[in-house]
Order: structure tokens, then sequence, then C-alpha cells
């Protein structure tokens, strides 16, 4: 977990100090509430960091509203996880250039848990 947490970090950091757009004026909206932990820790002090999911709403079926979905198209970074995890972004973050937005389940070395147990045989006695 803790190999997981120094990657994503050293990656929005790469992300922060590459961005292409002046970092004083830099929006950076992320989709839930640790990715925002996490980006407003990187940025403390330079940018500004929203995150989409209110208190409270389940990622697995939230739905955009219509300010949210302009948040997305404004905000010079987007982070999130990524479909799999976060379905009701997929069609909106498709919209919005590679370079403004971080899928942190393509980024190299992060690799998806693997749910077992339900198929598992195991002799117990």
């Amino acid at each position: 977990m803790l190999h997981k947490n120094t990657l994503l970090c050293a990656g929005l950091g790469a992300v922060f100090l590459f961005a292409q757009v002046p970092l004083a004026s830099a929006a950076v909206v992320t989709s839930m509430k640790p990715l925002g932990f996490i980006a407003a820790a990187i940025a403390d002090g330079v940018t500004d960091t929203q995150v989409l999911l209110p208190d409270g709403a389940s990622e697995h079926d939230y739905s955009l509203r219509p300010s949210d979905v302009k948040r997305l198209q404004n905000a010079d970074l987007v982070v999130w996880i990524g479909p799999e995890m976060e379905a009701f972004m997929d069609r909106s973050t498709q919209s919005i250039a590679a370079n403004k937005k971080v899928t942190i389940a393509e980024l190299e070395g992060v690799k998806p848990l693997l749910m077992t147990g339900a198929d598992d045989d195991d002799d117990h006695d």
C-alpha cells in the first residue's frame, strides 16, 4: 500500500512539475476525496483543488450534475482512478485532452487488486 501511495504521489508531482499551464492559475479537479487529499498536499499553496464526489455519495452510482461537467471541462488537470472504479466519469473524461488528465489505473506500475475467493476450493477440515 505504501508503494502505491508513493507511486501515486510521484506521478501527481510529475504532472504538476511538467504541466504546460502556469501553476499559479491551475485548477485541479479530483474524482473522490482521497485523491483530493493527495493532490491538495502536493499543490499546497499553489493551486485550488476541488473534489467532484460529494460527502456520503458512492462512486459506483453517482451521476454527474451539469455543474460537475463544467468543472471537468474548465479544469487544468483532472485526476481520477479510472472507469472500472468511477463509471460516472468515463464519458466526460473522454473529451478531456490527455495532457490535462491523470488516470491512475493507467499509470505504469499500478496494478489492480484481483478479487478472489468465490471460486477457491480450500481443503479445510
